[in-house]
This record gives C-alpha cells, sequence and structure tokens, in this order.
C-alpha cells in the first residue's frame, strides 16, 4: 500500500502537476494574452506596494536561484568545487533563510496592503486573495525546514534525495523510493511546491515568463528635435 501512495505522490502527482503547469501557461497564453499580467494598483497606493514588492520580488528571486542550485546541481559538483557539506549548509540556511524570510514578510506587507486599504480592497477579486495565501503557505512551510528544522532538528541534506528525485523527474526516471526516507515537513513543502507550480499560470503570478529579455539586445531608439527651422 505504501509503494501505491508513493509512486501516486512522487511519480503521477508530479507529472500531473507539471503539465497542468505547461499546458496552463500555453493556453493562458493563446486564449488570454491581455490578462498576462500582475494587474498592477500602484497609482491607488503606492508607499506599502513599494516596500512589499521590493521584499517580495527580490527574496524570492534569491530563493529560487538557491533552489535550483540545491536541487539540479549534484552534491559531487559542490564537493569538486571545495565546497564542503558544512559550508554549504551554513550559506543554504543564512541566504535561504534570510531571503526567504525577506519574501515572506514582503507577502506579508502585501496581503495587509490589500486589506486594510480601502481602495485596494475594493478593486480585489478572488485571484489576488488565493495567490497571497498561496505565497505565504508555500513560503512559510519552507521556512519551517530552513530555519525550523535545520536549527532544531538539524541539517538535512535533501541535495542526496529531493535533489536525486528531481532530476530523476526531469529526465523521466523519478527514483520514487528516495521519498519514503525524507522528512515529512520536505515531504510537504515538495507537494505544496508542486501545487504552487499547477496554480502558477491561473493566477497573476503568470507574469514572471514575461521578463523583457529582448530588451537587453534591441537597438537603441533615437530621438531628435525638430528645429524651428525645419517645422
Amino acid at each position: 500500500m505504501s509503494s501505491v501512495l508513493d509512486l501516486v505522490l512522487w511519480v503521477a502527482y508530479p507529472y500531473i502537476a507539471l503539465t497542468i503547469f505547461v499546458v496552463g501557461l500555453v493556453l493562458r497564453f493563446n486564449r488570454d494574452p491581455y490578462g498576462w499580467t500582475s494587474k498592477s494598483s500602484e497609482l491607488l497606493e503606492k508607499k506599502w506596494l513599494r516596500v512589499g514588492s521590493l521584499m517580495f520580488h527580490w527574496g524570492f528571486l534569491i530563493v529560487v536561484i538557491g533552489h535550483v542550485i540545491g536541487l539540479l546541481v549534484p552534491a559531487s559538483v559542490d564537493e569538486s568545487l571545495g565546497i564542503s557539506t558544512e559550508t554549504y549548509h551554513i550559506v543554504a540556511l543564512y541566504a535561504g533563510g534570510i531571503s526567504g524570510l525577506v519574501a515572506y514578510i514582503g507577502v506579508i506587507i502585501l496581503f495587509l496592503r490589500r486589506i486594510l486599504i480601502k481602495r485596494i480592497r475594493a478593486t480585489s477579486d478572488v485571484d489576488d486573495y488565493f495567490t497571497l495565501v498561496l505565497l505565504l503557505i508555500v513560503l512559510g512551510a519552507g521556512l519551517s525546514n530552513t530555519i525550523g528544522y535545520d536549527v532544531v532538528i538539524g541539517p538535512y541534506d535533501y541535495r542526496y534525495t529531493i535533489g536525486v528525485w528531481v532530476r530523476g523527474l526531469l529526465t523521466f526516471h523519478p527514483q520514487y523510493q528516495i521519498m519514503a526516507s525524507v522528512p515529512i515537513t520536505f515531504q510537504i513543502h515538495v507537494l505544496l511546491g508542486l501545487f504552487f507550480f499547477a496554480a502558477l499560470p491561473f493566477t497573476r503570478l503568470v507574469h514572471i515568463f514575461s521578463l523583457p529579455v529582448p530588451y537587453l539586445w534591441r537597438r537603441y531608439i533615437v530621438y531628435r528635435r525638430i528645429s524651428q527651422q525645419s517645422k
């Protein structure tokens, strides 16, 4: 029975979530291109937005980079670069903990802004609240592992379990048996993270895939002042 549950949780569910993520992005882009936006409310209130948005975006960006490195880069690569397990855990604890906490506080500020400021509350919909609550849950679960588990119980080297499983999942050879030995709090965080991916195309967070990357190599726009004589 446990093996069947492991197959459902660590093979079927991840692929279903990732399929919804990819298909959802394609459908959203094709059917609702004008809705591919963060629906900015800056005109209604700026002070809270400036603080909360900056904290969330920068903190979340570092969290994502940390997850990509920690899950996709094998521990053997770190060792070959002279990064010991102790050093890795110290960096992960401080960098991950601080950036996660900054992002979490940023989301709290944005959530309070949406509740307490009348003009923002009047223009908010279910998507706005769902997105913020989802971020609070996912980031909170991650912080409970980074700060709570590692400090109270001890560092857990997910690179040899969750990292191996993630890389196997992406190469269509998921070693789902490994996940059975992962602490329950880390399992919950992984499951919530997959739900986050599945829900992302249907929320305002979809705008993160619209980074103006072509701006880096676009041609310069030259402006000329028209003289009075040429008019």
